[in-house]
């Protein structure tokens, strides 16, 4: 599909905050060209950009998207509370179909509010793949892994997940291993991840210091942070996805950036599960590429990531207006989350040879009036209604706010009929 995008505001977030006003010509999968100027140009759709703010889409680097139907299902415990008591005890409940709709859900929930990409770790992940044939959307698949892995058949599944999908879906999909967290599993059981990762070259999304309790726990029982039983057991010698990461020690940090592992900042879970909130400016004045999620709308409860970049922004500057400046927390949900992903030579930013990964924001209504700046107005004045057109590898998915290839009323009778299934299942 050819498409044409004309006399649009373009924040291209490659060219620093420099707002650009201009056309942008879409071939296939691609972005042609990127110019003021008018080209020879064929195109199947074109979008009048006058009150409209290109930029590319976000990439939400901690998910669990299955997990949706247990949006609202479990609230103000803490993390450990949550996890034995109300999440863990449904989720052995869980079946295929059950992943399927969560996954559709949450697909539809994060391409209304602008996401392009995510990064997922859950069960049952052949049937979040099998529901991004129908949405379109970009991922980075991961299993999740826990020591309650008889004969490492779990490990073997993940496996078998990259050898059948690793760069299907003309490669909007790509495999990672999913070790859950150092709480979940043992020093062996790390070690062998890593000797597969390596033999496979698979990247690894992994939680990381999470809460305080986790990491007092790591240390009576390793007499190590979490941060140095992963270096021991050689995963950060992997492409690491490290979500949370509230708890890190100064050597931890040093440990981190090292590696080169990306930290995945999460306000609104981390919030309402009281498990803290992450000093965003320590860690990126570590060289720590920095980027942002929303983890699931079980403990969030949604997969915005307008509301993490707003949230993001205001939180960070509790002790200095300085902290954390309006294109900084863009770049978190935008080029550093395609970083966290090894996508950003392909997405990321608005550049000519790239992806074409890109969200229309609407520019005309109260709340982005006047526009007196408009990188301010992205984290501070942005809802999520403003999103408007989603274009994933070229792709328009989302057109003039209406999906394209999902239906919203069938995906969530589905959705709610599933998670009644699976509350009176034995």
């Amino acid at each position: 599909m050819n498409i044409l995008i004309e006399n649009v505001k373009i924040l291209t977030m490659a060219d620093g905050e420099l707002i650009k006003n201009g056309n942008i010509y879409i071939e296939n999968e691609k972005i042609k060209k990127i110019t003021n100027d008018k080209i020879d140009f064929s195109y199947d759709k074109k979008i009048d950009g006058k009150n409209y703010l290109a930029m590319p889409g976000f990439v939400n680097a901690h998910t669990h998207v299955g997990m949706s139907l247990f949006r609202n299902f479990s609230d103000d415990v803490e993390l450990m509370t949550w996890l034995n008591e109300k999440i863990w005890p449904l989720e052995d409940k869980l079946i295929e179909e059950d992943v399927y709709w969560a996954s559709l859900l949450s697909h539809a929930e994060m391409i209304m509010t602008g996401t392009t990409s995510f990064a997922d770790m859950y069960y049952f992940e052949d049937q979040t793949i099998k529901a991004l044939e129908k949405s379109k959307m970009r991922a980075q698949i991961s299993r999740g892994l826990t020591l309650e892995d008889k004969n490492y058949k779990k490990i073997e599944e993940n496996i078998e997940l990259f050898k059948k999908y690793e760069n299907s879906q003309d490669g909007r999909i790509n495999i990672a291993f999913g070790p859950h967290a150092v709480y979940t599993t043992d020093k062996n059981y790390l070690k062998e991840i890593n000797k597969y990762a390596k033999k496979y070259k698979m990247p690894i999304h992994i939680h990381l210091s999470e809460t305080k309790i986790e990491n007092d726990e790591c240390i009576k029982r390793f007499g190590q942070s979490p941060t140095e039983v992963f270096e021991e057991c050689g995963i950060f010698e992997n492409r690491t996805i490290a979500a949370h990461g509230l708890y890190l020690s100064d050597k931890d940090l040093d440990i981190l950036s090292k590696y080169d592992v990306s930290v995945v900042h999460n306000p609104s879970s981390n919030l309402k599960l009281s498990s803290g909130f992450l000093d965003c400016t320590r860690v990126i004045n570590k060289k720590i590429n920095l980027a942002m999620g929303t983890d699931s709308s079980a403990s969030n409860n949604n997969l915005s990531m307008i509301k993490e970049i707003s949230l993001t922004s205001l939180v960070s500057k509790y002790n200095n207006p300085q902290n954390l400046k309006a294109y900084d927390v863009l770049k978190m949900a935008t080029i550093n989350g395609a970083k966290a992903l090894g996508l950003d030579d392909k997405i990321g930013t608005l550049e000519e040879g790239k992806l074409a990964d890109i969200i229309l924001i609407d520019l005309n209504n109260p709340n982005h009036t006047p526009q007196n700046n408009l990188i301010s107005s992205l984290p501070y004045s942005t809802f999520d209604k403003d999103v408007s057109y989603v274009i994933i590898n070229g792709d328009l998915v989302y057109d003039d706010k209406k999906f394209v290839y999902l239906n919203e009323k069938e995906i969530i009778k589905n959705a709610e009929k599933s998670f009644q299934k699976l509350r009176n299942r034995k």
